[in-house]
């Protein structure tokens, strides 16, 4: 898993889409409508990119707790993410109205 990880900071994605995401900030009141969709769609193509890279982690990382190991923490903490997102793109809703935040059960989880 570890190899995963460093592949993902190595290659300097995550800061590629905070410049993206500045740059299309600074554009935005210039761009045309069509412009803007673009930026947007090109920007979740990134994030699900990356999302895809985290999913493989989370994989590998669970499946090296063995058989039961992780269940518990991706019950509680990636379950009701998951459904919540879900939930509200069904009712037209943004995601983050409704959507808890990972962190804050990280948070939880803390001893």
């Amino acid at each position: 898993m570890a190899e995963n990880l460093r592949k993902l900071v190595s290659n300097e994605t995550l800061g590629r889409l905070q410049d993206r995401i500045d740059s299309w900030a600074k554009e935005y009141n210039t761009n045309s409508c069509d412009q803007n969709l673009n930026y947007c769609l090109e920007i979740i193509e990134q994030v699900a990119r990356v999302q895809g890279q985290l999913f493989g982690i989370l994989t590998i990382a669970a499946q090296e707790g063995g058989h039961n190991d992780g269940v518990e923490t991706i019950k509680s903490r990636l379950l009701p993410w998951l459904e919540a997102s879900f939930t509200a793109v069904s009712m037209g809703k943004p995601v983050d109205s409704r959507v808890p935040s990972l962190q804050v059960g990280m948070l939880k989880n803390d001893p």
